[in-house]
């Protein structure tokens, strides 16, 4: 844990321990008091879920649907050792083939013909040229994907060479 997520937890645990004794200090109504400590608790998973991407960590949440990829990072399974196995991205999304944001890093399970491609993009990257992704949803079709989690279905990505840039006229 770092320093600001200790100070996140403790200040957590002071608003809970200021909530008790307001609870048992007063003589609030019994469901004013339950709500209060419904919306505490409720806080405290909000927070987590949205501490989650400060903290730095690659995000089980589902890629755009067409990025630049920038790293890959590749853990295959072992079990012997009791390892699932991951691929770790490191990602831009791109729209109409220019980056929106700074890059994001991703986790995804572990699939054969995804390290294939990824390892051939890492080869390809190392020698100057950039690499798009695309990911071939299961059934097709897209949606709000800021909620969803990659581990629920298995992504298949394509990778491909990104196109030329081209220069500005004089």
């Amino acid at each position: 844990m770092t320093n600001s997520s200790l100070l996140l937890t403790s200040l957590y645990v002071a608003v809970a321990l200021l909530l008790l004794v307001l609870c048992l200090a007063t003589a609030w109504k019994r469901w004013i008091k339950i709500l209060m400590i419904l919306l505490v608790t409720v806080s405290y998973f909000v927070a987590n879920y949205t501490f989650e991407d400060m903290l730095g960590w690659p995000t089980p949440r589902m890629l755009p649907e067409k990025f630049a990829i920038v790293s890959a990072v590749i853990e295959e399974p072992n079990k012997e050792r009791g390892i699932d196995g991951a691929i770790y991205l490191w990602v831009t999304p791109l729209d109409s083939n220019r980056p929106v944001t700074v890059p994001r890093a991703y986790k995804l399970p572990y699939l054969k013909e995804n390290h294939t491609q990824l390892s051939e993009a890492q080869r390809k990257s190392r020698q100057g040229v950039r690499q798009i992704g695309v990911v071939d949803r299961p059934g097709g079709g897209s949606g709000n994907a800021w909620f969803k989690v990659n581990a629920d279905n298995k992504l298949k990505l394509r990778v491909s060479d990104a196109p030329a840039t081209r220069l500005p006229e004089k």
